[in-house]
């Protein structure tokens, strides 16, 4: 490992070390595994359980005695240390832990390594890549084994649920509960503002630090507003956008909806996109998880800890 690696793990292995081991706070004869707690989330969640789904145990023995749970829409190193600090050692997340979908625990051998499609047709006998080392994954990996953490993604079936437990998120958090349009969670209506108004709003209410972008006349009068957490297809917005003066997003592909949005301002359409990131977008409806987690778990200490917004912005 070079040295410029050997310092990055030198610096991530003393933060782990800086968090205690979590004290199980379980009182006698109520204990609960994570397999029995995830039970349990599959038979309230009020939607069918996939077959084929992200959601899964991304790492830990489902056996574990569960000491408290942390709902999170990122289990970065920052929320895992903050995990053991309250105590838990189960993490609900949103999204991988491990940087991809796959949520392997090792980065990935590169193109065509491993005999994946991109090396099809090459000799068999060739040898595979060697497995990549890289000290963020080991630094988490370790910190995992070390404070025995369970993770858990929970995503695919969460924002299934209807009302979408993650656009409600973003309502409380903003203020909006009792403003929705024909009960929809995800369209509000609110006293008109500015979109420079609304702007500052969803920054505050949201804790956006610098990942907010905008299109749109900062003059444009809102009333009428859309919730699209999460990652939003155009198709979502082309059917979004008539309803509404502003879409409060978390993503969106650049050259789709960003480009649309766009070419309907500069035609002199009233209308805006707020995009806040994905991850904050979400944040809100995990955080509704762990309120909802405390109605049939009663045996553990469950909280909700915020990833954060990743980005700043420069002056």
């Amino acid at each position: 490992m070079a040295d410029l690696s050997r310092r990055e793990f030198t610096a991530l292995a003393a933060a782990v070390a800086a968090a205690p081991l979590a004290v199980n706070r379980v009182a006698a004869g109520e204990t609960i595994t994570a397999q029995d707690l995830i039970d349990r989330i599959k038979k309230n969640i009020g939607v069918e359980w996939k077959a084929e789904t992200v959601d899964g145990f991304k790492a830990g023995d489902p056996s574990t005695v569960i000491t408290g749970v942390v709902t999170t829409s990122m289990a970065t190193l920052a929320v895992l240390q903050q995990a053991v600090k309250a105590g838990a050692n189960l993490v609900i997340t949103t999204h991988p832990t491990f940087y991809a979908r796959t949520d392997a625990t090792t980065p990935p051998a590169g193109r065509g390594a491993g005999g994946g499609p991109a090396s099809a047709g090459q000799n068999p006998a060739a040898p595979s890549a060697p497995q990549v080392v890289d000290p963020v994954f080991t630094a988490k990996n370790d910190f995992i084994a070390k404070n025995k953490f369970v993770v858990f993604r929970l995503t695919d079936h969460w924002r299934l649920r209807h009302p979408d437990p993650r656009a409600h998120g973003i309502a409380t958090a903003l203020g909006w509960t009792k403003r929705p349009v024909s009960g929809d969670p995800t369209r509000v209506e609110i006293p008109e503002v500015t979109l420079a108004s609304l702007v500052d709003d969803v920054t505050k209410g949201l804790n956006v630090r610098g990942g907010i972008r905008v299109i749109g006349d900062p003059q444009t009068r809102v009333q009428r507003v859309g919730l699209l957490p999460g990652s939003t297809p155009i198709q979502v917005a082309l059917q979004s956008f008539p309803a509404v003066d502003a879409l409060v997003a978390g993503e969106v592909r650049e050259w789709e909806s960003a480009e649309y949005a766009r070419d309907k301002v500069f035609a002199g359409d009233k209308k805006a996109l707020i995009l806040v990131g994905r991850v904050v977008s979400e944040e809100p409806g995990m955080e509704v998880c762990a309120s909802w987690l405390k109605a049939f778990v009663p045996e553990v200490p469950i909280r909700h800890v915020a990833a954060g917004d990743p980005y700043w912005r420069p002056a």
